[in-house]
């Protein structure tokens, strides 16, 4: 086991395991001389010296058993290695799905609450695609706080049970707040997407909001829709401008919205852009195990 520092870092305020192995590196090798990729490498039982490395850089991954090696040799006690297998298992989840699985798990620890306690709720905000327009819907002139009336203007439909929730959790968060008749205003708060957990959340968000793009090819009438893509052929220069076009744009209809008087209805615009075949300067190579 490595002896620890008194200053060292604590794992339970991480969510992502490779950016606490960074942070304890960087701690024990201020405050602890001999200490290196090797001496750590040989502490856990790696016959690699630089293994340390690799795990800490994302270039290697790490087995059930390699994780069990790195608890030990990190000094982890038992709230903080089941927090350390949680993280592992979080980033390294085959798909978004495990991921949102161990994601949520982490949420219900009780430590992580005490720490973090309105990143379940940020988390959820993104995650659900109705909460962001159950938010704009408050605008809506003919606006009416019952859970009933609410569920009834999504389409699809939501239940009376998740507007409920949908609206506890955008108070928690500060997004709206209750009037004195009863009915909801927006606030100026805005959320942080910077943490690793909240950018997760977002790609929930835009994956459901592809999915109901999809879906309204058969939902709405052309009238009611606007769907359409180009396929390009760019530079790589030509490419970031498209992107920067994107974001100016997408600035653009922000205003519209904040000038907005008479709010009738919520809508979603996408913006999607990704490539259709391999860049020529892309890296192919992925990652490995420790096993």
């Amino acid at each position: 086991m490595v002896r620890k520092s008194a200053n060292q870092v604590n794992v339970l305020e991480y969510t992502d395991y490779r950016e606490f192995l960074i942070a304890f590196y960087k701690s024990m090798k201020a405050h602890t001389p001999y200490f290196s990729y090797r001496y750590f490498s040989k502490q856990a039982g790696f016959s690699s010296p630089n293994f340390f490395k690799l795990v800490m850089d994302g270039k290697r991954n790490l087995s059930n058993e390699g994780v069990e090696k790195f608890i030990k040799a990190l000094g982890l006690k038992a709230d903080e290695a089941r927090h350390f297998r949680m993280l592992v298992s979080r980033e390294q989840a085959a798909t978004p799905e495990e991921k949102d699985y161990y994601t949520r798990r982490l949420f219900k620890t009780r430590v992580f609450r005490n720490l973090r306690p309105l990143s379940e709720a940020q988390y959820a905000y993104y995650s659900e695609w109705y909460l962001v327009p159950l938010r704009e819907l408050v605008l809506r002139s003919d606006f009416n706080p019952d859970p009933g009336w609410i569920a009834g203007q999504f389409t699809p439909p939501l239940n009376e049970a998740q507007v409920k929730a949908g609206l506890a959790t955008l108070e928690k968060l500060n997004l709206i707040s209750a009037s004195a008749d009863g009915t909801y205003k927006q606030t100026e708060t805005i959320l942080s997407t910077g943490d690793e957990v909240a950018g997760d959340a977002i790609k929930n968000y835009h994956r459901e909001m592809i999915r109901k793009g999809a879906e309204a090819i058969d939902r709405f009438e052309s009238a009611k829709r606007d769907i359409s893509s180009l396929t390009l052929g760019l530079s790589a220069a030509n490419a970031d401008r498209l992107k920067e076009l994107i974001k100016d744009f997408r600035k653009d209809l922000l205003a519209i919205a904040h000038e907005e008087q008479a709010v009738e209805e919520i809508v979603q615009v996408n913006f999607q852009l990704f490539p259709l075949t391999i860049g020529i300067t892309d890296d192919n190579s992925g990652n490995g195990s420790d096993e």
